[in-house]
């Protein structure tokens, strides 16, 4: 895969079942512990005159500028072509210092190996020409993996944060970004 890719959340159709929570630990073959994703929730706000609860699935962001990568001293964690983070497994010293500066706390020790543990977009899959296992197995179709060069075209001029790999979109969250046809 050449191209850099974006996983689109659609953050007006998660209404917090967790199934990709779950997806993702199977995935990962993780114990009890680490929870590369999960799914946070916002209190009631008042949007149209109605009470509304939202439900945010986070992960790793894959980010631009990654804290994580800067701040390894065995040079583990990489970016991939597709602009994703990993980390190798066999290079990682167990430190802990990338799960001390992510800023989104994302990146956990998995209490057995030493080898922190991150969501990886599912790597594997993806090679394979699956898409990750949190977008195959969401009930509300929240995630969309699409090639970078078509994520602006198929925002549709919805509200969007994007700071890697991983961007938000919303009709309701007007603080999340610019529509596309916000002059400003």
């Amino acid at each position: 895969m050449n191209s850099r890719i974006v996983m689109a959340i659609d953050l007006d159709r998660c209404w917090g079942c967790r199934t990709c929570e779950v997806a993702c630990k199977q995935e990962l073959a993780l114990a009890a512990g680490p929870r590369p994703m999960r799914v946070m929730e916002t209190g009631a706000r008042l949007l149209d005159g109605a009470l509304h609860r939202d439900f945010i699935p986070t992960l790793c962001q894959h980010c631009d500028r990654p804290a994580c990568l800067a701040a390894c001293p065995v040079e583990a964690i990489v970016r991939e072509a597709d602009g994703t983070i990993q980390i190798q497994p066999e290079t990682c010293n167990g430190c802990g210092a990338c799960v001390t500066v992510c800023p989104f706390g994302v990146i956990e020790a998995d209490g057995y190996e030493g080898v922190p543990v991150k969501c990886t977009l599912c790597k594997a899959r993806r090679e394979g020409g699956a898409v990750p296992s949190c977008a195959q197995h969401c009930i509300g179709r929240v995630m969309t993996l699409i090639d970078e060069d078509r994520f602006e075209q198929w925002r549709q001029g919805r509200y969007a944060w994007k700071t890697g790999r991983i961007a938000y979109v919303s009709d309701k969250w007007t603080g999340l970004g610019q529509a596309l046809n916000d002059p400003q």
